[in-house]
């Protein structure tokens, strides 16, 4: 295959060029090529992966009966992050007001997560930090705040919207289940 082709041809830097022969030269079909172009015929990973992540994320969101809960966050950005810069909030039944929060310790190296958990939750055996906010409901937004920026950089739910019981859409609910990105 091609991929496996520029995928050998790929530099320590993780670029490629390839030209139209190289195209022909892994046909198995014995019919040639009248011609050949390639545009671009040069790769780099920003060619392939589009814009990396300025801010982390809530990669998995687990909302399970009674105490299971867990965020985990994701650092997709290019560099280790001081998750002392970050607060997790609870937003309860439609609150527009913060429920209860959590200021974030430690640091976050690129493309690693870490895993935050309500004190009596059971069912992960990795490692987990338990937070006092980590009492949410399938029904309250859940959101990471950047306290440097003084933004919000990911939000599961509405802010200041009751849903009633969950929040849904195409027959899917944040009641008792796990939401992955």
């Amino acid at each position: 295959s091609l991929y496996a082709t520029v995928a050998g041809m790929t530099g320590a830097a993780g670029t490629v060029s390839i030209t139209g022969a190289d195209v022909n030269n892994i046909s198995t079909d014995n019919c040639g090529v009248a011609s050949t172009s390639v545009t671009p015929n040069s790769f780099n990973c920003s060619n392939l992966l589009g814009a990396v992540p300025t801010e982390l994320f809530i990669s998995e969101y687990v909302e399970g009966s009674s105490n299971i809960k867990y965020l985990e966050i994701y650092n997709g950005t290019t560099g280790s992050v001081n998750l002392g810069n970050y607060t997790l909030r609870n937003y309860a039944n439609g609150s527009t007001t913060v429920t209860s929060s959590n200021v974030l310790s430690g640091s976050l190296a690129s493309g690693a997560v870490v895993v935050y958990k309500n004190s009596a939750a059971t069912g992960y055996s990795g490692p987990a930090t338990a937070l006092g906010m980590m009492t949410f409901n399938g029904n309250d937004a859940v959101a990471l705040f950047n306290n440097v920026t003084n933004k919000f950089c990911d939000i599961i739910g509405n802010i200041g919207d009751d849903p009633g019981s969950a929040w849904t859409a195409s027959g899917l609910s944040t009641v008792d289940r796990t939401l992955r990105r």
